[in-house]
C-alpha cells in the first residue's frame, strides 16, 4: 500500500516549488533551447544525460539493436531510420536506487520533435522557450519535453528537500516517439526485458490540450495507402484517358462519409471526455485523408493515383473492425463505377499502433487523481488521449499499470507550439506527491 503522505511533507514540496520556481522554470527553458527533431535527438539526451548524473542517479544508455526492434509486434519502419538510422541517438536512463521491498516506478516519456517548419508561420523563436501572458512557447514545449522536463523537475525537487525514495525510481527519455517508436520505446521495451526490469506503475508525462486530469487510454493509429489506376493519355486528347486523381476523389469523399458516420457509431467515453474538455467536436475516432500522390506532368492525364489515409481508433474497437470498414467503403465506390469495378482499388497498410486501456478504478490512477486534484484545487475528469502514444508499452508489453497527465498546452506540431507554465509546475508537484506517496520516502538530511 502507498504511503500517506502528511500535511507536513506535501507543504514543504509546495514551499521548495514557490522557492525555487523561477530555476525550475529555467531547467525546461533549457531543454527547449536545444533541438531534437526526430532523428537528431542526440545532443539533447546527452544534456539529460548531465543533468542526471548530476543528480546523483545511476545512468546508463543504450541505443536500438535494428534486427531485435524490427521483430517486435509494435515495429514500424519509419523514413528516419532509412535516412538516419539509430546510432548517435540514445535512450538515457537515470535510476534512482531504493530497495526492491517497496513499490517501484517507471517515468518515461519523449523528447524528440517533428521539425519547426517554415519560421515565417511562428511569432515566437522556435527554440527559445519565450514566456508571454504564462505560456511559454517554442517546439518541444508541449510535445514533449515539457513531459520530460517534469520529471527532471520533480527528482530535483525531491532531492533539494533532503529526501528519498524507498522505492527504485527509473527515468527514461526515449527517442523517436514521433516516428512510431522503433528506435525509443520498442528498443525500451527490449533492453528493459533483458534487465529483468520491474516496475509497480510506470507515469507517462505529457501536456495535454485538456490541462491537468489523468488520462488512462491511448487510440491505435493505422495508416493505410490506396492505389487507383486509370489510362494514361497527352492532353491534346485527353478524352481518351481515364483520370485515376478523379476516380480517387471519389474514394476521397468515401472516406469523409465513413469519418463523420464513425462520429455518430462509434462511441468512447474518455476519448469524449477529452474532446469536449479541450472545446473540440466531441467524437471517439478521427480519419483522415492525409496526402494524394497522382501525375508526372502538366499535360499527361495521370494513369495513377496513390491516397495516403490515417485513422485513430479507440481500445473497444479491433484494427480487424476498423480496416474492414475500410475496405467497404472503398467497394461501394468501386461497385458504382464502371472503371473501379473492372479495376479494382487497391489498398494496403503501411503502420499500425496497439490502443491500450487502464481500469480508472486502479488504485494507481485513483493515486494519481487525487494528487492531481489536490495540486490543482479542484475535481479533475479521467480522460483517455485519442491518438497513439506509447503508454501502450507498459500496459501491453510490461504488465504495468500506466497513466498519463500533464499541464496545458497547445499547438503541438504546429507553430507557436506552447505549454501553460503554471500547469506545468503543477505537474512537477504532482510528480513528487506520485513518487512519495507510491514509493515511500526517508530524510536524508536534517
Amino acid at each position: 500500500m502507498e504511503t500517506l503522505l502528511s500535511n507536513g511533507v506535501r507543504q514543504r514540496v509546495s514551499t521548495y516549488m514557490q522557492k525555487n520556481r523561477d530555476g525550475l522554470i529555467e531547467g525546461l527553458q533549457k531543454l527547449i533551447q536545444i533541438p531534437s527533431e526526430t532523428g537528431y535527438e542526440g545532443p539533447v539526451q546527452e544534456h539529460i544525460k548531465q543533468i542526471m548524473l548530476g543528480l546523483g542517479l545511476e545512468v546508463d544508455t543504450f541505443v536500438a539493436d535494428a534486427a531485435k526492434v524490427r521483430r517486435h509486434p509494435e515495429y514500424t519502419e519509419s523514413e528516419v531510420e532509412r535516412l538516419v538510422g539509430f546510432e548517435g541517438r540514445p535512450n538515457v536512463v537515470g535510476k534512482w536506487a531504493g530497495t526492491d521491498q517497496e513499490k517501484s516506478l517507471l517515468l518515461f516519456t519523449h523528447v524528440d520533435t517533428v521539425p519547426v517548419g517554415d519560421l515565417v508561420h511562428w511569432k515566437y523563436p522556435a527554440h527559445d522557450g519565450v514566456i508571454e501572458n504564462g505560456l511559454m512557447y517554442g517546439r518541444g514545449t508541449a510535445d514533449n519535453k515539457g513531459g520530460f522536463g517534469s520529471i527532471l523537475a520533480a527528482l530535483e525537487v525531491i532531492k533539494g528537500l533532503g529526501l528519498k525514495p524507498k522505492g527504485n525510481i527509473t527515468a527514461i527519455s526515449v527517442v523517436d516517439e514521433e516516428v512510431g517508436g522503433a528506435g525509443g520505446a520498442v528498443a525500451m521495451t527490449q533492453y528493459l526485458e533483458e534487465q529483468n526490469f520491474k516496475a509497480d506503475a510506470c507515469i507517462y508525462p505529457h501536456p495535454l490540450t485538456t490541462g491537468a486530469g489523468p488520462q488512462i487510454a491511448c487510440a491505435g493509429g493505422l495508416i493505410f495507402k490506396i492505389r487507383v489506376t486509370g489510362v494514361a493519355a497527352h492532353n491534346l486528347n485527353g478524352q481518351v484517358g481515364i483520370n485515376a486523381i478523379g476516380k480517387a476523389m471519389k474514394i476521397y469523399d468515401a472516406l469523409i462519409e465513413l469519418d463523420n458516420k464513425r462520429v455518430e457509431t462509434v462511441s468512447y467515453a474518455p476519448f469524449e471526455r477529452y474532446f469536449a474538455a479541450s472545446d473540440m467536436q466531441v467524437r471517439s475516432s478521427n480519419l483522415t485523408p492525409a496526402m494524394i500522390n497522382a501525375g508526372q506532368w502538366a499535360y499527361k492525364v495521370p494513369a495513377e493515383c496513390e491516397l495516403t489515409g490515417t485513422i485513430g481508433y479507440p481500445p473497444n474497437e479491433t484494427l480487424e473492425e476498423v480496416k474492414a470498414q475500410i475496405e467497404e467503403a472503398v467497394k461501394r465506390v468501386a461497385a458504382q463505377d464502371e472503371w473501379l469495378s473492372e479495376n479494382p482499388p487497391e489498398i494496403t497498410y503501411e503502420w499500425h499502433t496497439s490502443p491500450a486501456e487502464i481500469s480508472p478504478g486502479h488504485p494507481f490512477v485513483q493515486m494519481v487523481k487525487s494528487n492531481i486534484d489536490e495540486v490543482v484545487g479542484r475535481t479533475t475528469e479521467i480522460f483517455g488521449m485519442p491518438t497513439f502514444s506509447d503508454i501502450r508499452f507498459p500496459l501491453l508489453y510490461m504488465n504495468m499499470p500506466a497513466i498519463i497527465y500533464g499541464p496545458k498546452g497547445g499547438n503541438l506540431h504546429g507553430s507557436d507550439e506552447w505549454v501553460n507554465v503554471q500547469d506545468w509546475l503543477d505537474c512537477v508537484e504532482t510528480n513528487v506527491l506520485n513518487i512519495l506517496e507510491w514509493s515511500g520516502y526517508e530524510e536524508i538530511t536534517k
